[in-house]
């Protein structure tokens, strides 16, 4: 796979493919970089344990907080880092939001270098410089917008990836398959690539052209003021429910998806005959299509939706496969519409 960069509106990442420990040494030599690890992958990958300075951070959403990241900044002040050190991410979305808000945010703006471990961060998480931090019960709730320098994808690392992972990642893969279009959808129709992504093979290729997706969508709107509200397809519902149930990141956002589908249905946005093949292929995968969700714990968390405008919420509606609307609906009328679908 040919290496690229991409020259967002604030600034310029280098998408480099290859053994992350190489591409390290060839394209980071003779600058001070700090790591920030999640500590499962010293398990597996026991020559990260190698690097230093080394953070190692237990990549769950409870310490994806504003709190856990205060104890990081003083772990930055002791190992000396200054205006030129680089942060460098080493795991899946999680991690990339830790240290993608530290390095925004240390000394107003250090360099950041991410290495996605997941499927789900290679394609989606790792993309277009948005981090998160969870406050409350609100996810990513509190975040910034900074690009990193560089993208290191290494695919070996979803050889080693559980199932479940593999799973979770599917689910956004499907997503930008329903929001760009009918071919990349079809993909799930082939059972050879079924089987094998199951089994987590996935050829560079093919995450570069998921990738290419979301590149696509955030180059037209890097800030997230207009279009690039589409990747949210699944998540308006998906992240309330994440933190509601405790499940994984994919599995919510399938069910978010279905939610928001049978919404679209109930508009007449879309026909039936729409939701049947969303639900087929995330049936492909083992992920959830049908929720036991409590519905008016999800209504009462709507208000602090993050993409609330007002009383109003920008909310992503399927059309088609390959097609999807944003719609601002009040967020009164969308409770109705939960508790008449739901």
């Amino acid at each position: 796979m040919n290496n690229f960069s991409i020259n967002w509106p604030s600034g310029k990442t280098d998408f480099i493919f290859g053994d992350f420990s190489e591409i390290i040494r060839k394209y980071l030599p003779n600058r001070k970089l700090i790591f920030i690890c999640d500590e499962r992958l010293i398990e597996i990958y026991p020559e990260i344990s190698n690097y230093y300075p080394l953070i190692k951070i237990t990549a769950n959403e409870e310490n994806k907080t504003l709190r856990w990241v205060e104890s990081i900044y003083q772990k930055l002040i002791e190992f000396e880092a200054d205006k030129q050190t680089v942060i460098v991410s080493i795991g899946g979305g999680i991690i990339s939001d830790i240290a993608g808000f530290l390095a925004s945010t240390f000394y107003r703006g250090m360099s950041l270098v991410l290495i996605p471990t997941t499927l789900l961060a290679m394609i989606d998480a790792a993309i277009g410089g948005k981090n998160g931090l969870n406050y409350g019960h609100h996810k990513n709730q509190i975040g910034t917008i900074r690009q990193p320098e560089k993208i290191i994808i290494d695919t070996r690392f979803l050889k080693t990836l559980p199932s479940e992972q593999i799973k979770s990642g599917m689910a956004e893969v499907i997503k930008h398959a329903v929001i760009s279009g009918k071919d990349l959808f079809g993909e799930f129709q082939k059972l050879d690539n079924i089987v094998q992504w199951k089994q987590g093979i996935f050829e560079d290729e093919w995450i570069n052209k998921v990738m290419h997706i979301k590149i696509k969508i955030v180059l037209e709107d890097e800030l997230d003021n207009g279009n690039r509200r589409i990747l949210n397809f699944g998540h308006t519902l998906g992240h309330i429910i994440e933190m509601q149930e405790k499940i994984s990141h994919g599995e919510a956002v399938s069910l978010g998806m279905m939610m928001a589908a049978k919404l679209s249905v109930y508009l007449k946005k879309c026909d039936q005959k729409t939701v049947d093949q969303l639900a087929t292929a995330l049936s492909l995968f083992d992920l959830p299509i049908k929720s036991n969700c409590n519905i008016q714990n999800i209504i009462s968390r709507l208000e602090s939706d993050k993409k609330k405008v007002g009383k109003d919420i920008d909310y992503i509606l399927m059309e088609d496969i390959g097609h999807v609307v944003i719609k601002r609906i009040p967020i009164e009328k969308i409770k109705k519409l939960l508790l008449e679908v739901f």
